[in-house]
């Protein structure tokens, strides 16, 4: 602790305060020139980039350090702040796709992928948050608010592309611009540095990490348009920024240790059902649930019923079986009655067990996407009334 008091101030430790300002933006610099093609590639992305940062990080970790802000009785307490700040947002990114829809993760998802995107995370993540500890505590004795801000900024803009902020051209582009990623992304830096002024690297990386890990590896996200987007991407951050301060400075003033009894473990698990949840339904599991809307099945399925779905694949297909059948955008579900053998392989004749013919159409094993192995009924009723009736035209149904 001396030696780093010794150093604040000397112009070696300005050297050195510089230098971990100049890395990253070197960094930047390199991702964002076009004429170095080099820095597109696989090479650079997954394996020089991450060696950058995890030689910055190896830096600062040689350096003297100044300990962060909050106490150490608190530094726990402040662990887990960061793991509720992060579940709250999961689960106001959740609620929100449950109104607007969810779509397709862009990531590569295959094992090897989900490595190296893993190595990719880690070494920035830590490499970033260890530049933004250091600055922020080595900086931050006058003027903690100003400098938490100036920081809070300059770690904005290195989220930025550069070349997606000079394309840009009219007044409405730049706001949309604004909205959907500067005031988000500038909201979750200022929140991330008070969390490292507080207790330093690790509820930074808490913080992200969480976030981080769902945006990379879940297998789906939400997908929220512009307003959605901006509202919770500014406003939730900085509700979990006054909402830390206001705990922090009650436990600073006071001595409380009340908070620390609480366990974080009903939010976290919380966030986790709220998504298995959401992934059992857009059918990411091999069993899925699905509304039905029409009675040709009945009186084993009335509509309302919601029915239980397994993925199934052609060997599992018998006759009798009532299974789920993709027709160009919609779903019907039918009973397999015959399989007859055609001059490209088998199709299936399915008939409805309400209707009092076949379907004019023979089904091929590729139109099956699962069988129904169990009917819960009526409590789909609810999203039959929510539903836009016009989604589906009624000659492109078979009763």
């Amino acid at each position: 602790m001396t030696a780093s008091k010794e150093l604040i101030g000397t112009r070696p430790f300005k050297y050195r305060y510089l230098l971990l300002i100049a890395v990253p933006l070197c960094i930047y610099v390199m991702e964002n020139l076009t004429m170095l093609t080099f820095t597109k590639g696989t090479l650079f992305t997954y394996f020089i980039k991450p060696l950058l940062w995890v030689g910055v990080a190896y830096i600062i970790w040689l350096l003297p350090r100044v300990r962060a802000k909050g106490p150490l009785r608190l530094r726990r307490l402040i662990n887990w702040w960061a793991v509720n700040c992060a579940v709250f947002y999961i689960l106001l990114m959740v609620i929100c796709g449950m109104i607007e829809g969810f779509g397709r993760s862009p990531y590569n998802q295959t094992p090897l992928g989900i490595l190296m995107n893993l190595f990719f995370l880690s070494a920035v993540l830590i490499g970033e948050e260890s530049v933004r500890a250091f600055l922020i505590n080595h900086s931050t004795r006058k003027y903690p608010l100003l400098m938490i801000g100036v920081i809070a900024l300059f770690m904005t803009l290195l989220s930025l592309s550069f070349n997606r902020l000079i394309a840009l051209r009219t007044s409405i582009d730049i706001m949309k611009y604004i909205g959907e990623y500067f005031l988000p992304s500038f909201s979750n830096h200022l929140l991330v540095s008070y969390l490292a002024y507080l207790g330093g690297v690790v509820p930074a990386v808490i913080y992200l990490g969480i976030l981080q890990a769902l945006h990379w590896f879940s297998p789906i996200l939400p997908d929220l348009g512009l307003i959605s987007k901006a509202l919770v991407g500014t406003l939730c951050p900085i509700f979990s920024l006054m909402f830390i301060q206001s705990l922090y400075v009650r436990e600073a003033r006071e001595a409380r240790k009340e908070i620390s009894k609480e366990s974080p473990v009903g939010w976290s698990v919380t966030s986790i059902v709220s998504i298995g949840i959401i992934w059992f339904t857009v059918g990411l599991f091999p069993v899925h649930p699905c509304v039905i809307a029409t009675g040709s099945m009945k009186p084993m399925i009335d509509p309302g019923d919601i029915i239980l779905v397994k993925k199934t694949d052609q060997t599992e297909i018998q006759q009798g079986d009532v299974v789920q059948i993709k027709r160009q955008n919609f779903y019907i579900f039918h009973r397999i009655i015959d399989a007859k053998e055609e001059k490209d392989g088998v199709k299936y004749l399915t008939k409805g067990d309400n209707n009092t013919a076949p379907d004019t159409e023979l089904v091929r094993p590729e139109e099956i996407k699962g069988k129904v192995i169990y009917v819960i009924p009526k409590i789909g009723w609810p999203t039959l009334l929510l539903k836009d009736q016009n989604t589906v035209a009624v000659e492109e149904v078979e009763f």
